[in-house]
């Protein structure tokens, strides 16, 4: 199975949601044959700021919601991005995916909350995984901090996840997430990983970039690096097979349990 997946590595700025839409549909409109494009952690309110947060929250099928929705559809292209979600009185670190008809098909609640910019205080943890399949393509959406847990990767790679999709807000305050765990988490797997990070600088916090998209053999296919930019890369899971060929990790794996 194959398809072409890209990252909108967004350069933060204290912008509108309707605005970062815009940015999103001219990257669109430029970069033709996407079946999927992820864009950043709390893409829609940007990262650091409660205040932000509070304004731009919304609910998984709000106004913005709708606007993605309708650019999933008109460029028949899946879109995953972040955002604050309100529900029930409550907020959750969320990352919606609109499949390339427009309709959502996953809301993942960010399960794993760290003291950063005091996440863990401002929303509640979601409780379940979000596994989904992309032209046939198994894949589960995790946001930032929980790609950082290797337990939590290895299970959903034992349940038959050939690809990670990360939307991430990561801080140049800890390289290392975003220049080694990913790599390491798609190469221990022998999986796919796409990490959508920001860029540029926004309520005192520095994002590194580095966007990627990975191989199972832990390299990258593609990298951003710093600048804001469209990349693109082919997920084809044949290569799958060949690195597990060569190291089973997987089925190591299930002789430990």
């Amino acid at each position: 199975m194959k398809i072409n997946a890209g990252i909108f590595q967004y350069k933060m700025r204290d912008e509108t949601p309707l605005r970062k839409v815009q940015r999103l549909e001219k990257e669109l409109q430029q970069t033709a044959g996407l079946d999927l494009i992820v864009c950043p952690e709390l893409f829609l309110s940007g990262y650091g700021s409660f205040d932000k947060i509070k304004e731009f929250c919304e609910e998984s099928g709000g106004e913005y919601a709708k606007k993605i929705s309708l650019l999933a559809k008109k460029y028949s292209t899946a879109i995953v991005y972040g955002y604050p979600e309100i529900s029930r009185n409550s907020l959750f670190n969320s990352a919606q995916y609109f499949d390339n008809q427009g309709l959502s098909v996953s809301n993942h609640r960010k399960k794993m909350l760290p003291p950063t910019a005091d996440e863990s205080k401002i929303f509640e943890p979601g409780i379940e995984n979000s596994i989904i399949t992309i032209n046939g393509i198994k894949a589960a959406i995790v946001i930032c901090y929980e790609l950082e847990f290797p337990e939590l990767i290895r299970k959903l790679a034992l349940q038959g996840v050939e690809l990670i999709i990360a939307p991430t807000g990561q801080s140049s305050n800890w390289p290392a997430a975003a220049l080694y765990n990913c790599r390491t988490r798609a190469f221990e797997n022998g999986i796919f990983v796409i990490y959508a990070n920001s860029t540029g600088t926004l309520n005192g916090i520095s994002f590194m970039g580095e966007s990627k998209i990975i191989g199972p053999d832990g390299l990258d296919i593609n990298n951003a690096n710093e600048d804001e930019k469209v990349i693109v890369g082919e997920i084809n899971t044949d290569q799958i097979s060949l690195v597990r060929k060569k190291l089973p990790y997987l089925d190591d794996a299930r002789k430990l349990n």
